[in-house]
């Protein structure tokens, strides 16, 4: 038969839309659907669950089809149906399928939700690129109770976020504040069905895929873009979607030979690690991204469940405290997969913060709060900095890294430089003393990758290191919003472990991937190692260090006067033996201010929602830090009211009414009495 590869190519794609993935996920029950609406701030699941139990929730019918929530409102959906006679078969698992209203484009900024047993643990999340929900497996195993009969119930949190990334982003919106916001284009919930999951013409879908990315990246004169010309049209031909069960085996074996090939001996080799990069406040207040780490990490879990091989590294201690607060049964489940290997907590920072505007104080601080959750909680002692989307370094962080133990460092977003390519991806950072941490940026250029074959070989034709290393990492799944790793992108990675065309994968924890990377750099480089030392710029966003004046302004105060604090309160501590030291009031103050040093509130480019509630935020804590102040001068005059401290104290500072005022000597106690002394 006479072959066009273009035409191939172009008829692969038209079988997958049109013959291959409609029939993935037959309908074998549609459910019934009730709606609670919620519009104003989200009700704790707990609480929901609560109320549920004592009768509190008036459910109303909610057809199909139809519009559903308000502007950062929440409605919880009520799913019951039944499972029919002689499900599951062929072999085939039973999995929910959701479509809320799904924008494909704008994944983690808009609608997500949140599935629910009926006893109140999490199943699984839903969000545009992740909408299946694991219900029973092919051995008839249910992860929900189900009846004799094969009735059952689910819950739905379903929010409904604005969309505001992507359509185009970054411009003026009054959805950015909840006050103003009125809802734009309303969604509709479209569908909600139990299906039986065909499993083997999923793969089918992989392969197809796979061989049509190969062919896009092969060169058109070469044996392998003929090759898989060919197998797709045998294969193509051997389908027949109205004998699925009988043709698909055959379809899959004619794609066999091809995607069997090894890579060749000089591919890169990429150390793959699911992660989802949450930003703590963006596009969506804290109050968001809360519920954001709940979803991600039980999407993270099921995947887990369902794939062995799988992966997953999630930063940040504070989102792993707010999952720990609200979602109990959510983080007993993530503590299991830690000691496992699979489950993996990196960074070891409270937040992935600016990496510039904090003074050295905040940044030790932020290590300090990090590595010590990191190692009561989860048992884990970090080794590296994971700092992907931050707006520039400052020249300390090799020092504060190293001096806390870190034995690496990681960003990409260096890559966004509007100006200078950066020469390396692999080298030693040194800092402005001449201390050097190893440091990697992914090559890929991206901290939420999509698993394609185009992402690896931009990867490999990009990495600068060529000369001297062949080993890059690869962070996946969807980011900023959260979302993380689908099994559609650990389908991908297992074709890609040793394939021709494509550099060798092999999912891997980050500190294994910086182990290796680190011996073969050092061993090929020898005295040629590369380095760099002082400042990583950052050529673009320069915006930020100026944009939202009361963030910089209310961080620098904070930061100033709990420095003074804390030397009031160690001199008042020893001075006098009653003085109480409101540790927890202030364990409390520095966590905040670790949280409004994220590199999206901070630089100022969050939505006006963030930034109002991080200015109320310093206004409640420079009040409380005076009062603080003042009870620690108050035990210092007690015992000694010419106590050198009370002289000494030239330290700039803020009363709490936000005016501000310098200490001189000897007036600080009276300072904090209210008559500040200007200077």
């Amino acid at each position: 038969m006479f072959l066009k590869p273009e035409q191939q190519l172009e008829r692969c794609k038209r079988v997958l839309r049109q013959r291959v993935n409609p029939h993935i996920h037959p309908s074998v029950a549609r459910l019934t659907v009730e709606a609670f609406d919620i519009p104003g701030e989200p009700m704790p699941s707990a609480e929901f669950f609560a109320k549920l139990n004592r009768g509190e929730i008036d459910f109303k019918p909610f057809e199909l089809g139809h519009e559903w929530g308000t502007t950062w409102g929440t409605v919880w959906f009520r799913l019951t149906g039944q499972v029919p006679a002689g499900y599951p078969k062929h072999g085939e698992a039973l999995e929910l399928i959701l479509d809320l209203g799904w924008y494909e484009h704008s994944c983690g900024g808009h609608i997500e939700g949140l599935v629910y047993r009926p006893d109140g643990t999490a199943l699984k999340a839903v969000h545009p690129l992740n909408i299946w929900v694991p219900f029973m497996d092919a051995d008839g195993t249910a992860h929900t109770p189900v009846a004799e009969d094969g009735t059952f119930t689910l819950y739905l949190e379903a929010a409904s976020n604005p969309l505001l990334l992507g359509v185009p982003p970054f411009i003026e919106t009054e959805l950015g504040e909840k006050a103003t916001g009125e809802p734009d284009e309303p969604y509709v919930f479209r569908s909600a069905d139990l299906t039986s999951f065909n499993r083997e013409l999923d793969e089918y879908r992989i392969d197809l895929d796979v061989a049509c990315q190969l062919m896009e990246l092969a060169d058109k004169s070469s044996p392998r873009y003929w090759q898989l010309a060919k197998a797709l049209q045998r294969s193509l031909n051997a389908y027949d979607e109205r004998d699925i069960s009988g043709t698909v085996e055959t379809a899959r074996a004619e794609l066999a030979g091809v995607l069997a090939k090894p890579s060749n001996a000089s591919a890169m080799q990429v150390s793959a690690i699911g992660h989802a990069h949450i930003d703590s406040a963006w596009l969506w207040p804290v109050r968001e991204t809360r519920r954001k780490v709940a979803r991600t990490v039980s999407n993270a879990l099921a995947l887990m469940d369902a794939d062995p091989d799988f992966k997953y590294a999630m930063s940040s201690a504070q989102q792993y405290e707010w999952l720990e607060e609200d979602h109990p049964d959510i983080f007993a489940r993530m503590l299991e997969r830690i000691k496992e290997g699979r489950f993996i907590p990196v960074g070891g920072m409270w937040v992935e913060a600016d990496g510039m505007l904090p003074g050295g104080e905040s940044l030790i601080r932020q290590v300090s709060y990090g590595k010590r959750y990191f190692k009561e909680k989860l048992g884990i002692e970090p080794k590296g900095i994971w700092l992907p989307d931050s707006f520039g370094y400052t020249g300390a962080w090799p020092q504060i890294a190293r001096r806390a133990g870190y034995e690496w460092f990681l960003t990409q977003k260096i890559s966004w430089n509007d100006t200078t390519k950066f020469p390396h991806h692999s080298f030693l950072w040194r800092g402005i003393d001449g201390t050097p941490i190893f440091t990697h940026f992914p090559p890929s250029d991206t901290y939420a990758a999509w698993c394609k074959a185009q992402e690896l070989d931009y990867a490999e034709k990009n990495f600068q290191d060529k000369d001297l290393a062949d080993r890059s990492l690869l962070l996946f799944g969807f980011g900023d919003g959260g979302g993380g790793p689908t099994r559609d992108m650990m389908d991908h990675l297992h074709r890609y472990e040793n394939l021709e065309g494509v550099s060798r994968v092999s999912v891997e924890s980050p500190n294994e991937f910086f182990s290796k990377a680190r011996t073969q750099l050092e061993a090929n480089a020898g005295e040629e190692m590369p380095e760099y030392q002082g400042e990583l710029y950052l050529e673009l966003h320069r915006g930020t260090l100026t944009s939202q004046q009361d963030m910089k302004r209310g961080c620098r105060r904070e930061e100033s006067l709990l420095r003074t604090v804390e030397y009031l309160g160690a001199a008042a501590s020893i001075a006098d033996p009653f003085y109480a030291w409101p540790r927890e009031d202030m364990d409390r103050i520095w966590k905040t201010l670790l949280l409004n040093q994220f590199h999206d509130i901070l630089p100022g480019s969050g939505i006006s929602w963030v930034h109002r509630e991080a200015r109320e935020d310093y206004a409640r804590d420079l009040k409380r830090l005076a009062e603080i102040a003042a009870d620690a001068c108050a035990a210092l005059r007690r015992s000694n009211p010419n106590a050198d401290v009370l002289r000494e104290a030239r330290i700039s500072q803020y009363r709490a009414d936000g005016s501000s005022w310098r200490v001189l000597p000897a007036d600080l106690a009276t300072g904090y009495d209210g008559e500040a002394a200007h200077g």
